[in-house]
């Protein structure tokens, strides 16, 4: 079921070969302000789509469902912002995970819990840990190796001791895509409310590791490139799969969403 937060005026949609993403076109503050404001039953799950999420959901099926059933669907990146301009006539602002992470560490927390799971080491998750104690908040952190989360049992008794440990407050997810995602619904089937980020690499910027690229490139849209020369083994692969995948998807959203 699509998120209850969403109304006509303030959803969208990026038309994929096989099927579409929804998102909820709100800018940060209203993100904030959606968090904040929400005190019902059970956990509820923030997607945070980039390129590489479309990619992905162009070779996994099994991923479409997880994307929504989730509350809370903000575009990351600005292909994604940008194909929803497009679609939808309209300006269409991203809102990426860091930036979501970083505001929710700035605002105050009034003794709620806010877990974080992940990270690169022990130090990103013990600077997360003094930020957000000194926003007012009760920190708590795992973890969460590749051993854990490829092994059931232990990542079931993971999601038990996160949905005890962050009840009422927020957990953040730093696990990867679509790990993290698969893994947030294992919390939102124990015991608890509150909500579950999942925000990548959002962790590691947050908690100081990395660095991301000064605000003219953010705002330019050439983010990727400045992650690409920090990370090139790794990322330059990756966006050049992801840049194929836009290619098949430009085409498909050139036309306004009737």
């Amino acid at each position: 079921m699509r998120s209850k937060f969403q109304v006509d005026e303030t959803s969208g949609s990026i038309r994929l070969p096989r099927g579409e993403v929804r998102f909820d076109i709100v800018d940060l503050q209203a993100a904030i302000r959606i968090i904040e404001s929400s005190h019902s039953p059970g956990w509820k799950i923030v997607i945070t789509p980039n390129l590489h999420h479309l990619q992905m959901l162009m070779q996994d099926d099994e991923l479409a469902p997880l994307y929504e059933r989730a509350d809370l669907v903000l575009p990351d990146g600005w292909p994604a912002a940008a194909l929803l301009s497009r679609r939808e006539g309209r300006t269409v602002t991203r809102v990426t995970g860091s930036d979501l992470l970083d505001q929710l560490l700035e605002t105050p927390g009034h003794g709620r819990r806010i877990g974080f799971v992940g990270g690169d080491s022990r130090a990103v998750r013990d600077r997360l840990f003094a930020r957000a104690v000194q926003s007012g908040w009760k920190s708590w952190t795992d973890g969460a190796s590749l051993e854990v989360m490829a092994d059931a049992d232990a990542r079931s008794a993971l999601a038990g001791s996160i949905a005890r440990e962050c009840d009422g407050g927020i957990v953040a997810l730093g696990v990867g895509a679509p790990k993290q995602e698969r893994f947030a619904y294992e919390i939102q089937a124990a015991k608890g409310s509150g909500w579950i980020l999942c925000v990548g690499q959002a962790l590691n910027f947050s908690g100081g590791a990395s660095r991301r690229a000064p605000e003219w490139m953010q705002r330019s849209g050439f983010e990727w490139m400045h992650r690409a020369l920090t990370e090139p083994r790794r990322l330059i692969p990756r966006y050049a799969a992801d840049l194929l995948a836009l290619a098949r998807i430009v085409p498909m959203n050139l036309r306004r969403a009737t």
